[in-house]
Protein backbone atom coordinates (compact mmCIF):
# COMPACT_ATOMS: atom_id res chain seq x y z
CA UNK A 1 0.00 0.00 0.00
CA UNK A 2 1.37 3.31 -1.10
CA UNK A 3 2.39 5.24 2.13
CA UNK A 4 5.35 7.37 1.62
CA UNK A 5 5.26 10.94 2.30
CA UNK A 6 7.17 10.92 -0.94
CA UNK A 7 4.51 9.27 -3.24
CA UNK A 8 2.74 11.00 -5.74
CA UNK A 9 -1.03 11.83 -4.63
CA UNK A 10 -4.13 9.75 -5.80
CA UNK A 11 -6.00 12.35 -7.68
CA UNK A 12 -9.46 13.13 -8.12
CA UNK A 13 -10.94 15.26 -10.87
CA UNK A 14 -14.24 16.81 -9.64
CA UNK A 15 -15.73 18.21 -5.96
CA UNK A 16 -19.34 16.98 -6.34
CA UNK A 17 -21.03 13.96 -4.97
CA UNK A 18 -18.95 11.40 -6.61
CA UNK A 19 -15.46 13.01 -6.50
CA UNK A 20 -15.83 13.85 -2.86
CA UNK A 21 -16.85 10.44 -1.80
CA UNK A 22 -13.88 8.87 -3.96
CA UNK A 23 -11.36 11.19 -2.12
CA UNK A 24 -12.85 10.11 1.33
CA UNK A 25 -12.82 6.66 0.26
CA UNK A 26 -9.13 7.07 -0.86
CA UNK A 27 -7.55 7.63 2.23
CA UNK A 28 -7.91 3.76 3.35
CA UNK A 29 -5.11 3.43 0.07
CA UNK A 30 -3.31 6.55 -0.31
CA UNK A 31 -1.65 8.86 2.15
CA UNK A 32 -2.60 11.88 0.29
CA UNK A 33 -5.47 12.17 -1.99
CA UNK A 34 -6.03 15.71 -3.34
CA UNK A 35 -9.63 16.74 -5.06
CA UNK A 36 -9.47 19.23 -7.82
CA UNK A 37 -12.52 21.25 -8.61
CA UNK A 38 -13.06 24.11 -11.47
CA UNK A 39 -15.57 26.09 -8.98
CA UNK A 40 -15.06 27.67 -6.39
CA UNK A 41 -17.30 27.43 -3.08
CA UNK A 42 -17.28 30.05 -0.60
CA UNK A 43 -16.75 28.72 2.59
CA UNK A 44 -20.27 28.55 4.05
CA UNK A 45 -21.12 28.03 7.54
CA UNK A 46 -24.37 25.78 7.52
CA UNK A 47 -26.15 24.05 4.49
CA UNK A 48 -28.51 26.93 3.68
CA UNK A 49 -25.59 29.44 3.16
CA UNK A 50 -24.14 26.93 0.32
CA UNK A 51 -27.70 26.56 -1.31
CA UNK A 52 -28.14 30.66 -1.71
CA UNK A 53 -24.21 31.21 -2.27
CA UNK A 54 -22.23 28.50 -3.96
CA UNK A 55 -22.59 28.41 -7.72
CA UNK A 56 -22.11 25.46 -9.01
CA UNK A 57 -21.37 26.05 -13.23
CA UNK A 58 -19.87 22.52 -13.74
CA UNK A 59 -23.03 21.15 -12.11
CA UNK A 60 -26.04 22.71 -13.79
CA UNK A 61 -28.75 20.11 -11.68
CA UNK A 62 -27.09 21.68 -8.51
CA UNK A 63 -30.32 23.56 -7.77
CA UNK A 64 -32.80 21.08 -9.29
CA UNK A 65 -34.46 18.23 -7.06
CA UNK A 66 -32.46 15.06 -6.33
CA UNK A 67 -33.67 11.73 -4.86
CA UNK A 68 -31.10 10.70 -2.11
CA UNK A 69 -32.23 6.25 -2.48
CA UNK A 70 -31.93 3.80 0.33
CA UNK A 71 -29.13 2.04 -1.90
CA UNK A 72 -27.21 5.54 -0.59
CA UNK A 73 -28.14 5.41 2.90
CA UNK A 74 -26.53 2.28 3.46
CA UNK A 75 -23.50 2.87 1.24
CA UNK A 76 -22.86 5.48 3.85
CA UNK A 77 -23.89 3.38 6.64
CA UNK A 78 -21.48 1.07 5.53
CA UNK A 79 -18.77 3.12 4.39
CA UNK A 80 -19.12 6.94 5.45
CA UNK A 81 -21.47 6.61 8.75
CA UNK A 82 -19.65 10.57 9.60
CA UNK A 83 -21.73 11.64 6.67
CA UNK A 84 -25.13 10.40 7.60
CA UNK A 85 -24.77 11.39 11.13
CA UNK A 86 -23.73 14.88 9.95
CA UNK A 87 -26.96 15.01 7.91
CA UNK A 88 -29.06 13.64 10.96
CA UNK A 89 -27.32 16.38 12.87
CA UNK A 90 -28.97 18.74 10.53
CA UNK A 91 -32.32 17.60 10.89
CA UNK A 92 -32.39 15.46 7.48
CA UNK A 93 -35.49 13.16 7.63
CA UNK A 94 -35.17 9.45 7.05
CA UNK A 95 -38.52 8.52 5.27
CA UNK A 96 -39.32 5.05 5.83
CA UNK A 97 -41.86 2.54 4.04
CA UNK A 98 -44.79 3.23 6.01
CA UNK A 99 -44.32 7.42 5.21
CA UNK A 100 -44.19 6.54 1.24
CA UNK A 101 -47.15 4.04 1.27
CA UNK A 102 -50.24 4.79 -0.77
CA UNK A 103 -53.04 5.27 1.22
CA UNK A 104 -55.06 2.25 2.40
CA UNK A 105 -52.28 0.08 1.64
CA UNK A 106 -50.97 -1.14 5.12
CA UNK A 107 -48.20 -2.76 5.99
CA UNK A 108 -47.06 -5.80 8.37
CA UNK A 109 -43.25 -5.24 8.88
CA UNK A 110 -40.66 -7.34 7.28
CA UNK A 111 -37.33 -8.51 7.23
CA UNK A 112 -35.50 -6.05 5.26
CA UNK A 113 -38.04 -3.30 5.76
CA UNK A 114 -35.12 -1.40 7.72
CA UNK A 115 -32.95 -1.21 4.43
CA UNK A 116 -36.03 0.84 2.47
CA UNK A 117 -35.42 4.44 3.90
CA UNK A 118 -34.86 7.44 1.60
CA UNK A 119 -33.24 10.70 2.81
CA UNK A 120 -35.42 13.69 2.02
CA UNK A 121 -32.81 16.34 1.15
CA UNK A 122 -31.50 19.02 -1.32
CA UNK A 123 -28.05 18.59 -3.14
CA UNK A 124 -26.85 21.49 -1.48
CA UNK A 125 -27.30 20.09 1.91
CA UNK A 126 -25.68 16.80 0.75
CA UNK A 127 -22.63 17.89 -0.70
CA UNK A 128 -21.99 20.83 1.72
CA UNK A 129 -22.36 17.79 4.63
CA UNK A 130 -20.23 15.29 2.57
CA UNK A 131 -17.65 18.26 1.60
CA UNK A 132 -17.09 18.92 5.47
CA UNK A 133 -16.46 15.72 6.43
CA UNK A 134 -14.06 15.52 3.21
CA UNK A 135 -12.40 18.85 4.51
CA UNK A 136 -11.61 17.57 8.02
CA UNK A 137 -10.03 14.25 7.05
CA UNK A 138 -6.26 14.42 7.38
CA UNK A 139 -4.25 13.95 4.15
CA UNK A 140 -7.33 15.18 1.68
CA UNK A 141 -6.60 18.92 0.28
CA UNK A 142 -9.51 20.44 -1.52
CA UNK A 143 -8.47 22.64 -4.18
CA UNK A 144 -10.69 24.41 -5.90
CA UNK A 145 -10.71 27.21 -8.96
CA UNK A 146 -8.75 24.60 -10.99
CA UNK A 147 -8.83 23.44 -14.38
CA UNK A 148 -7.74 19.98 -15.95
CA UNK A 149 -6.34 20.48 -19.69
CA UNK A 150 -5.76 16.56 -19.76
CA UNK A 151 -3.25 13.58 -18.56
CA UNK A 152 0.00 13.07 -18.56
CA UNK A 153 1.50 9.67 -19.34
CA UNK A 154 4.58 7.64 -18.86
CA UNK A 155 6.85 6.64 -21.63
CA UNK A 156 5.27 4.41 -23.78
CA UNK A 157 6.52 1.33 -24.99
CA UNK A 158 4.09 0.28 -27.64
CA UNK A 159 1.13 -0.28 -25.19
CA UNK A 160 -1.34 1.14 -23.87
CA UNK A 161 -0.58 4.60 -22.18
CA UNK A 162 -0.39 4.72 -18.59
CA UNK A 163 -1.60 7.43 -17.06
CA UNK A 164 0.85 9.25 -14.48
CA UNK A 165 -0.93 12.84 -13.58
CA UNK A 166 -2.80 15.36 -14.93
CA UNK A 167 -2.21 18.81 -17.07
CA UNK A 168 -3.61 21.44 -15.42
CA UNK A 169 -4.98 24.34 -17.70
CA UNK A 170 -2.10 27.05 -16.28
CA UNK A 171 0.45 24.52 -18.03
CA UNK A 172 1.78 22.70 -15.43
CA UNK A 173 1.67 19.11 -14.24
CA UNK A 174 0.85 17.15 -11.19
CA UNK A 175 2.27 13.81 -10.77
CA UNK A 176 -0.12 11.16 -9.41
CA UNK A 177 -0.80 7.66 -8.62
CA UNK A 178 -3.62 7.24 -10.20
CA UNK A 179 -6.54 9.80 -11.78
CA UNK A 180 -10.15 9.25 -11.29
CA UNK A 181 -12.96 11.37 -13.25
CA UNK A 182 -15.58 12.60 -11.01
CA UNK A 183 -16.45 15.43 -13.43
CA UNK A 184 -19.83 14.75 -13.89
CA UNK A 185 -22.19 14.09 -17.60
CA UNK A 186 -19.64 16.65 -19.15
CA UNK A 187 -16.54 14.88 -18.57
CA UNK A 188 -14.05 15.44 -21.79
CA UNK A 189 -12.19 11.80 -20.87
CA UNK A 190 -12.94 10.68 -24.67
CA UNK A 191 -10.79 13.83 -25.52
CA UNK A 192 -8.57 13.42 -22.78
CA UNK A 193 -7.82 9.78 -23.88
CA UNK A 194 -7.64 10.32 -27.55
CA UNK A 195 -5.27 12.85 -26.87
CA UNK A 196 -2.50 10.29 -25.26
CA UNK A 197 -3.22 7.49 -28.15
CA UNK A 198 -5.33 5.45 -25.66
CA UNK A 199 -8.43 3.77 -27.45
CA UNK A 200 -11.86 5.66 -26.85
CA UNK A 201 -14.07 4.57 -24.24
CA UNK A 202 -17.07 2.59 -25.72
CA UNK A 203 -19.84 4.67 -25.83
CA UNK A 204 -24.12 3.91 -25.92
CA UNK A 205 -26.95 7.02 -25.60
CA UNK A 206 -30.03 7.82 -25.65
CA UNK A 207 -32.02 10.61 -25.55
CA UNK A 208 -34.21 11.51 -22.65
CA UNK A 209 -36.79 13.64 -24.62
CA UNK A 210 -37.38 15.70 -21.98
CA UNK A 211 -36.87 19.65 -20.42
CA UNK A 212 -36.98 19.93 -16.48
CA UNK A 213 -38.08 22.79 -14.60
CA UNK A 214 -37.70 23.35 -10.93
CA UNK A 215 -38.86 25.36 -8.75
CA UNK A 216 -37.95 25.50 -4.52
CA UNK A 217 -40.55 26.33 -1.45
CA UNK A 218 -40.38 26.68 1.83
CA UNK A 219 -43.20 25.26 4.07
CA UNK A 220 -44.57 27.82 6.40
CA UNK A 221 -45.49 25.75 9.18
CA UNK A 222 -42.90 22.50 8.85
CA UNK A 223 -45.65 20.23 8.09
CA UNK A 224 -46.77 18.66 4.66
CA UNK A 225 -50.38 19.69 3.84
CA UNK A 226 -53.22 17.96 5.73
CA UNK A 227 -54.56 14.64 4.33
CA UNK A 228 -51.09 14.53 1.62
CA UNK A 229 -49.61 10.89 2.32
CA UNK A 230 -46.88 8.61 0.13
CA UNK A 231 -44.76 10.11 -2.74
CA UNK A 232 -46.18 13.33 -4.70
CA UNK A 233 -45.42 11.93 -8.41
CA UNK A 234 -47.33 11.65 -11.49
CA UNK A 235 -46.50 10.88 -15.18
CA UNK A 236 -49.22 11.45 -17.42
CA UNK A 237 -47.76 10.75 -20.48
CA UNK A 238 -47.59 14.41 -22.11
CA UNK A 239 -45.79 15.64 -18.69
CA UNK A 240 -44.59 14.34 -15.65
CA UNK A 241 -44.81 15.94 -12.16
CA UNK A 242 -43.18 15.30 -8.82
CA UNK A 243 -42.77 16.76 -5.24
CA UNK A 244 -39.61 16.10 -3.72
CA UNK A 245 -39.39 16.56 0.00
CA UNK A 246 -35.99 18.60 1.46
CA UNK A 247 -34.83 19.84 4.82
CA UNK A 248 -35.75 22.04 7.32
CA UNK A 249 -38.77 22.47 5.97
CA UNK A 250 -37.77 22.58 2.11
CA UNK A 251 -39.40 21.22 -0.72
CA UNK A 252 -39.37 21.38 -4.61
CA UNK A 253 -41.80 20.55 -7.39
CA UNK A 254 -40.50 19.67 -10.56
CA UNK A 255 -42.39 19.15 -14.14
CA UNK A 256 -41.08 17.29 -16.67
CA UNK A 257 -41.83 18.63 -20.08
CA UNK A 258 -41.35 16.65 -23.90
CA UNK A 259 -38.81 19.32 -25.61
CA UNK A 260 -40.79 19.29 -28.30
CA UNK A 261 -44.16 20.70 -26.70
CA UNK A 262 -43.37 24.19 -27.10
CA UNK A 263 -46.59 25.34 -25.46
CA UNK A 264 -44.54 24.19 -21.91
CA UNK A 265 -41.83 26.62 -23.08
CA UNK A 266 -43.37 28.89 -20.69
CA UNK A 267 -42.76 26.91 -17.89
CA UNK A 268 -39.49 29.01 -17.13
CA UNK A 269 -41.52 31.98 -15.82
CA UNK A 270 -42.26 31.92 -12.60
CA UNK A 271 -46.19 33.33 -12.73
CA UNK A 272 -46.43 30.88 -15.38
CA UNK A 273 -45.01 27.82 -13.87
CA UNK A 274 -47.59 28.77 -10.58
CA UNK A 275 -50.18 28.55 -12.44
CA UNK A 276 -49.42 25.51 -14.26
CA UNK A 277 -48.68 23.01 -11.02
CA UNK A 278 -51.95 24.08 -9.67
CA UNK A 279 -53.82 22.84 -12.30
CA UNK A 280 -53.01 19.83 -10.83
CA UNK A 281 -54.82 18.42 -7.63
CA UNK A 282 -51.84 15.76 -5.98
CA UNK A 283 -49.86 19.19 -6.01
CA UNK A 284 -52.19 22.56 -5.55
CA UNK A 285 -52.51 21.77 -1.75
CA UNK A 286 -48.52 22.26 -1.29
CA UNK A 287 -48.95 25.54 -2.71
CA UNK A 288 -52.22 26.60 -0.97
CA UNK A 289 -52.13 29.73 0.53
CA UNK A 290 -50.45 30.11 4.24
CA UNK A 291 -49.13 26.26 3.55
CA UNK A 292 -45.39 27.10 1.61
CA UNK A 293 -43.51 30.51 0.22
CA UNK A 294 -40.80 30.19 -2.54
CA UNK A 295 -37.56 29.93 -0.76
CA UNK A 296 -36.13 32.80 -1.52
CA UNK A 297 -39.20 34.89 -2.20
CA UNK A 298 -41.31 35.88 -5.51
CA UNK A 299 -37.85 36.31 -6.94
CA UNK A 300 -37.37 32.73 -6.37
CA UNK A 301 -36.38 31.39 -10.32
CA UNK A 302 -37.46 28.65 -11.76
CA UNK A 303 -34.46 26.71 -13.12
CA UNK A 304 -34.03 24.80 -16.49
CA UNK A 305 -32.26 21.83 -17.41
CA UNK A 306 -32.50 20.23 -20.38
CA UNK A 307 -29.88 18.52 -23.64
CA UNK A 308 -30.24 15.34 -21.37
CA UNK A 309 -29.23 12.23 -22.62
CA UNK A 310 -28.59 8.53 -20.71
CA UNK A 311 -25.29 8.28 -21.71
CA UNK A 312 -23.01 4.90 -20.65
CA UNK A 313 -19.20 4.93 -20.93
CA UNK A 314 -16.94 2.31 -20.45
CA UNK A 315 -13.09 2.50 -20.11
CA UNK A 316 -12.24 -1.12 -19.91
CA UNK A 317 -12.52 -3.40 -22.77
CA UNK A 318 -11.32 -7.08 -23.43
CA UNK A 319 -7.88 -6.44 -23.63
CA UNK A 320 -7.92 -4.23 -20.24
CA UNK A 321 -8.09 -0.70 -18.80
CA UNK A 322 -7.96 1.74 -21.87
CA UNK A 323 -5.56 3.51 -19.82
CA UNK A 324 -3.95 2.38 -16.94
CA UNK A 325 -4.43 4.22 -13.42
CA UNK A 326 -7.22 6.54 -15.17
CA UNK A 327 -10.70 5.46 -13.40
CA UNK A 328 -14.19 7.05 -14.09
CA UNK A 329 -16.78 6.90 -11.98
CA UNK A 330 -20.16 8.29 -11.42
CA UNK A 331 -22.22 10.44 -14.04
CA UNK A 332 -18.97 10.66 -16.21
CA UNK A 333 -19.73 6.99 -16.88
CA UNK A 334 -23.52 5.96 -16.15
CA UNK A 335 -25.37 9.34 -16.76
CA UNK A 336 -29.31 8.72 -16.84
CA UNK A 337 -32.19 10.48 -17.20
CA UNK A 338 -32.97 12.18 -13.78
CA UNK A 339 -36.04 11.77 -13.38
CA UNK A 340 -35.41 7.90 -12.41
CA UNK A 341 -32.96 9.36 -9.31
CA UNK A 342 -31.05 7.10 -9.37
CA UNK A 343 -27.64 9.88 -9.88
CA UNK A 344 -26.79 10.15 -7.01
CA UNK A 345 -26.97 6.62 -5.45
CA UNK A 346 -25.04 5.57 -8.49
CA UNK A 347 -22.09 7.54 -7.65
CA UNK A 348 -21.77 6.56 -4.00
CA UNK A 349 -22.35 3.52 -5.43
CA UNK A 350 -19.17 3.92 -7.64
CA UNK A 351 -16.87 5.62 -5.18
CA UNK A 352 -17.70 2.36 -2.71
CA UNK A 353 -16.86 0.10 -5.64
CA UNK A 354 -13.52 2.11 -6.22
CA UNK A 355 -12.73 1.56 -2.69
CA UNK A 356 -12.95 -2.07 -2.83
CA UNK A 357 -11.53 -2.83 -6.12
CA UNK A 358 -8.15 -1.17 -4.19
CA UNK A 359 -8.59 -3.00 -1.47
CA UNK A 360 -9.25 -6.03 -3.16
CA UNK A 361 -6.51 -5.27 -5.80
CA UNK A 362 -3.57 -3.45 -3.65
CA UNK A 363 -0.76 -1.76 -6.23
CA UNK A 364 -2.68 -3.55 -9.44
CA UNK A 365 -4.50 -0.50 -11.09
CA UNK A 366 -4.99 -2.52 -14.03
CA UNK A 367 -7.10 -5.44 -12.02
CA UNK A 368 -8.64 -2.79 -9.85
CA UNK A 369 -9.90 -1.21 -13.17
CA UNK A 370 -11.00 -4.40 -14.63
CA UNK A 371 -12.78 -4.97 -11.16
CA UNK A 372 -14.43 -1.66 -11.01
CA UNK A 373 -15.96 -2.17 -14.54
CA UNK A 374 -16.89 -5.79 -13.86
CA UNK A 375 -18.87 -4.76 -10.60
CA UNK A 376 -20.17 -1.38 -12.55
CA UNK A 377 -22.00 -3.11 -15.10
CA UNK A 378 -23.58 -5.99 -12.68
CA UNK A 379 -24.98 -3.34 -10.73
CA UNK A 380 -25.79 -0.24 -12.60
CA UNK A 381 -25.69 -1.40 -16.00
CA UNK A 382 -29.57 -3.01 -15.53
CA UNK A 383 -30.93 0.59 -14.05
CA UNK A 384 -29.06 2.62 -17.05
CA UNK A 385 -30.84 -0.08 -19.33
CA UNK A 386 -34.32 0.13 -17.39
CA UNK A 387 -34.16 4.24 -17.65
CA UNK A 388 -33.27 3.89 -21.69
CA UNK A 389 -36.22 1.59 -22.01
CA UNK A 390 -38.68 3.88 -19.70
CA UNK A 391 -37.45 6.81 -22.07
CA UNK A 392 -38.08 5.14 -25.53
CA UNK A 393 -41.43 4.04 -24.53
CA UNK A 394 -42.65 7.65 -23.16
CA UNK A 395 -41.12 9.00 -26.72
CA UNK A 396 -42.39 6.33 -28.36
CA UNK A 397 -39.76 5.22 -30.20
CA UNK A 398 -38.94 2.19 -32.65
CA UNK A 399 -35.44 1.12 -32.74
CA UNK A 400 -34.31 0.59 -36.22
CA UNK A 401 -34.22 -3.03 -36.69
CA UNK A 402 -32.99 -5.47 -39.06
CA UNK A 403 -34.74 -7.73 -40.67
CA UNK A 404 -32.27 -10.45 -40.71
CA UNK A 405 -32.11 -10.06 -36.59
CA UNK A 406 -35.04 -11.94 -35.30
CA UNK A 407 -33.75 -11.94 -31.73
CA UNK A 408 -33.55 -7.51 -31.83
CA UNK A 409 -36.99 -7.93 -32.90
CA UNK A 410 -38.26 -10.33 -29.94
CA UNK A 411 -36.36 -8.25 -27.58
CA UNK A 412 -37.77 -4.96 -28.87
CA UNK A 413 -41.60 -6.87 -28.81
CA UNK A 414 -40.94 -8.65 -25.26
CA UNK A 415 -39.60 -4.90 -23.82
CA UNK A 416 -42.85 -3.11 -25.41
CA UNK A 417 -45.47 -5.89 -24.17
CA UNK A 418 -43.85 -5.89 -20.49
CA UNK A 419 -43.94 -1.79 -20.86
CA UNK A 420 -47.52 -2.18 -21.36
CA UNK A 421 -48.07 -5.02 -18.35
CA UNK A 422 -46.21 -2.72 -15.86
CA UNK A 423 -48.23 0.55 -17.07
CA UNK A 424 -51.54 -1.46 -16.48
CA UNK A 425 -51.25 -4.43 -13.99
CA UNK A 426 -47.75 -4.36 -12.01
CA UNK A 427 -48.04 -0.59 -11.41
CA UNK A 428 -52.00 -0.07 -10.32
CA UNK A 429 -51.49 -3.12 -8.35
CA UNK A 430 -48.89 -1.61 -6.60
CA UNK A 431 -51.11 1.03 -5.64
CA UNK A 432 -53.37 -1.46 -3.14
CA UNK A 433 -50.97 -4.73 -2.60
CA UNK A 434 -48.84 -4.54 -0.37
CA UNK A 435 -46.79 -6.97 -1.56
CA UNK A 436 -46.31 -5.19 -5.07
CA UNK A 437 -45.67 -2.02 -3.24
CA UNK A 438 -42.59 -2.89 -1.28
CA UNK A 439 -41.44 -5.40 -4.08
CA UNK A 440 -41.65 -1.59 -6.53
CA UNK A 441 -39.72 0.50 -3.32
CA UNK A 442 -36.96 -2.39 -3.58
CA UNK A 443 -36.08 -1.80 -7.32
CA UNK A 444 -36.78 1.69 -7.21
CA UNK A 445 -34.34 2.31 -4.56
CA UNK A 446 -31.71 -0.08 -6.39
CA UNK A 447 -31.56 -2.53 -3.81
CA UNK A 448 -33.00 -5.07 -6.43
CA UNK A 449 -32.27 -5.71 -9.99
CA UNK A 450 -35.76 -4.30 -11.71
CA UNK A 451 -35.58 -7.80 -13.96
CA UNK A 452 -37.28 -9.01 -10.51
CA UNK A 453 -40.78 -7.70 -11.91
CA UNK A 454 -40.78 -10.04 -14.63
CA UNK A 455 -38.87 -13.02 -13.28
CA UNK A 456 -40.74 -12.90 -10.10
CA UNK A 457 -43.93 -15.31 -10.54
CA UNK A 458 -45.42 -14.14 -6.85
CA UNK A 459 -45.49 -10.63 -8.77
CA UNK A 460 -46.88 -11.46 -11.78
CA UNK A 461 -49.49 -13.79 -10.56
CA UNK A 462 -50.66 -11.18 -7.88
CA UNK A 463 -50.94 -8.37 -9.87
CA UNK A 464 -53.27 -10.07 -12.88
CA UNK A 465 -56.70 -9.44 -10.71
CA UNK A 466 -55.77 -5.81 -10.82
CA UNK A 467 -54.97 -5.75 -14.33
CA UNK A 468 -57.95 -7.59 -15.23
CA UNK A 469 -59.55 -4.17 -13.43
CA UNK A 470 -57.76 -1.93 -15.03
CA UNK A 471 -59.05 -3.49 -18.57
CA UNK A 472 -62.39 -3.10 -17.35
CA UNK A 473 -62.25 0.41 -16.63
CA UNK A 474 -62.55 -0.05 -12.51
CA UNK A 475 -59.20 -0.16 -11.73
CA UNK A 476 -57.41 1.35 -8.83
CA UNK A 477 -57.73 5.20 -8.42
CA UNK A 478 -54.11 6.72 -9.32
CA UNK A 479 -52.51 8.57 -6.18
CA UNK A 480 -51.63 11.45 -8.55
CA UNK A 481 -55.09 12.68 -10.32
CA UNK A 482 -55.34 12.76 -14.00
CA UNK A 483 -55.40 16.07 -15.58
CA UNK A 484 -55.94 16.73 -19.41
CA UNK A 485 -53.00 18.72 -21.29
CA UNK A 486 -55.60 21.36 -22.17
CA UNK A 487 -57.00 22.40 -18.81
CA UNK A 488 -53.41 22.40 -17.54
CA UNK A 489 -52.59 24.79 -20.57
CA UNK A 490 -55.42 26.92 -20.14
CA UNK A 491 -54.20 27.60 -16.51
CA UNK A 492 -51.31 28.39 -18.21
CA UNK A 493 -52.60 30.83 -20.90
CA UNK A 494 -54.26 32.59 -18.63
CA UNK A 495 -51.36 33.19 -16.41
CA UNK A 496 -50.07 34.66 -19.66
CA UNK A 497 -52.77 37.20 -20.25
CA UNK A 498 -52.65 38.22 -16.89
CA UNK A 499 -48.68 39.34 -17.16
Amino acid sequence: MPRAADNPPAIVLGGGIAGLAAARLLTRHYARVVVLERDTRPDAAEPESAFGAWQRRGVPQFRHSHAFLARLRLVLLAHLPEVLDRLRALGVRELGLAQLAPPGVTLAPEDGDDEVVLLACRRATFEWALRECVRGRPGVELREGVSVAGLSVAARDGRRPSVTGVRLTDGSVMRAALVVDATGRRSRAPAWLGAIGAPLPRELCADTGTFYYTRFYRRRHGRAPRGTTGLVAGDLGWVKVAIFPGDNASFSISVGAPVDDGSLRGLSEPARFEAFVRAFPAVAPWRARGVSVPIDGPPTPVLVMGNLRNRLRRFVDREGPLAAGFFAIGDAAYHSNPVYGRGATSAIVQAALLDEALGRHPGDVRAAACFLDLESERQLRPFWEAAVAGDRRTLGEVPSLKVTDPLAWLAHVAEQAFGWFFDQGLLPASRVDPVIFRALMRIFNMLEPPERLFTDPGLLVRSLPVLARVLRGDGPPPPFPVVARDAALSQLDQAGARE
